[in-house]
């Protein structure tokens, strides 16, 4: 599917709920959505921690293989005809949001299970703060909606970072 003539009219796309302009699907980003809502919840429900622990990066493809995604043959297919300019600002967010949450996960596990305090308070401020604006990039990417006017989601949160940094010295 390499030739624009051969991709799918935009109507199918739409109907498949993936963006006709970048061929990508929003779904893929639950991905991330679902460990930093397991993260939040924490406190409340420590016994979600071993899916905390467990998750993994996965690429696009490998999301889709594993996903309910009705349309997921087609997104899977699909991703190679993205431009390459796309897919790299695309897998560089993916990524950047990969090594963030690792990131956090470790600051978790060096917790040993006390999740009430304030320490765990600074990291779910981390969560929301660096890794949830990477992944509203990704979505506005995703959407054809970003522009160079999108700095409230690209805005780094160091304050954030450095509490976090400065509990663990």
């Amino acid at each position: 599917m390499s030739e624009t003539s051969s991709l799918p009219d935009a109507s199918v796309l739409l109907a498949a709920n993936i963006n006709p302009s970048t061929l990508l699907a929003t779904d893929y980003l639950n991905h991330f959505n679902e460990v930093l809502m397991l993260i939040e919840i924490l406190p409340a429900m420590p016994e979600c921690a071993d899916d905390v622990f467990s998750w993994r990066p996965m690429t696009y493809a490998d999301y889709f293989k594993q996903s309910t995604f009705k349309e997921k043959n087609l997104a899977i297919s699909l991703y190679e005809s993205i431009p390459d300019a796309l897919k790299s600002r695309f897998e560089s967010l993916i990524h950047d949001a990969d090594e963030k949450i690792f990131g956090l996960i470790e600051r978790i596990s060096s917790l040993d299970g006390d999740l009430s305090g304030g320490s765990f308070e600074n990291l779910a401020f981390m969560a929301s703060t660096e890794i949830r604006p990477l992944i509203d990039r990704a979505s506005a990417l995703i959407n054809d909606t970003a522009s160079d006017t999108d700095w409230m989601l690209a805005i780094d949160h160091p304050t954030a970072q450095d509490e976090v940094d400065r509990l663990f010295d």
